[in-house]
């Protein structure tokens, strides 16, 4: 399968990162597969992979600043363009009122985007770049989260075996919550993070018998201070909380697909709320 590029450009950015090292990004984007996505890499290197799942309406461009932290520090980042971010539609195929009545094909689009762009990946011309296809990272905003949790096999037709962590950012999780599916995401590190305004999803997450009680090991847990659901984003107001958020998902995909030290993420910064963490 090969890469048909729609265009590419080079950004070069020298990031001023504060707890993080400093590492030039390079952002292409291309098609593959019919699938548009972006791709950051730092600018030469053999580094892991990462795949990123917007939100529901939103672009991958929304969250530039958490992606590029994460290339920075040493992680090449590919994010599809899933429908919902052509289109701009909120609204997803069932309602979420209905947590319920999702099933596996409730917006399965995601999963095809990804099922695609993985399965090519090995044979385009950024195969050079990447470590391994056989340990992947995913993490996704809101639907994005859900994007993720699927391919960890939340839905079991959904599962990549070959992601092996997922950082889950105030996800959409009641669908897998409701139906008892968390259970069904093993073989695999996950990280969640919330805010304490964002309700009702990160207050659901924490609740008794909720999607973190759920979880099986290893699984880690932050809520941020006053973080609201649009705090992953690039909002003038969410840049505040990208670097200790951006420290906790970094320490989490250095501790899975890097074998860096677990303690990184018992550590409690300034802005977390709630700090939970079962190796």
């Amino acid at each position: 399968m090969n890469f048909f590029g729609i265009k590419s450009f080079l950004i070069l950015l020298s990031l001023t990162a504060q707890a993080l090292p400093s590492i030039a990004v390079v952002l292409n984007t291309e098609t593959i597969e019919g699938v548009e996505i972006e791709i950051r890499r730092p600018d030469n290197g053999i580094y892991p992979l990462i795949i990123f799942s917007h939100g529901m309406g939103a672009c991958p461009t929304n969250y530039s600043g958490i992606q590029n932290r994460l290339t920075s520090a040493g992680y090449i980042v590919v994010s599809p363009k899933h429908a919902d971010c052509i289109s701009g539609s909120t609204k997803p195929d069932l309602p979420w009122r209905e947590p319920e009545r999702w099933t596996k094909q409730t917006n399965s689009n995601r999963k095809d985007d990804i099922h695609k762009v993985l399965d090519a990946l090995p044979s385009s011309n950024y195969a050079e770049y990447i470590k391994s296809f056989k340990q992947v990272g995913c993490t996704g905003h809101s639907m994005g989260g859900y994007t993720c949790m699927g391919l960890a096999g939340a839905w079991d037709s959904w599962k990549r075996n070959e992601v092996i962590a997922v950082a889950l950012l105030s996800p959409w999780h009641k669908p897998f919550a409701v139906q008892q599916q968390i259970i069904n995401m093993s073989n695999v590190k996950t990280l969640y993070q919330g805010g304490s305004k964002d309700r009702p999803i990160s207050t659901e997450l924490i609740e008794a018998g909720g999607a973190y009680n759920q979880t099986l090991p290893s699984k880690y847990l932050q809520i941020f201070k006053r973080a609201r659901h649009s705090s992953w984003t690039d909002g003038v107001l969410a840049k505040r909380f990208h670097e200790q958020m951006s420290y906790y998902i970094v320490s989490f995909f250095n501790l899975s697909l890097k074998s860096s030290p677990k303690e990184n993420l018992e550590v409690e910064k300034s802005q977390v709320r709630e700090l939970h963490f079962n190796h």
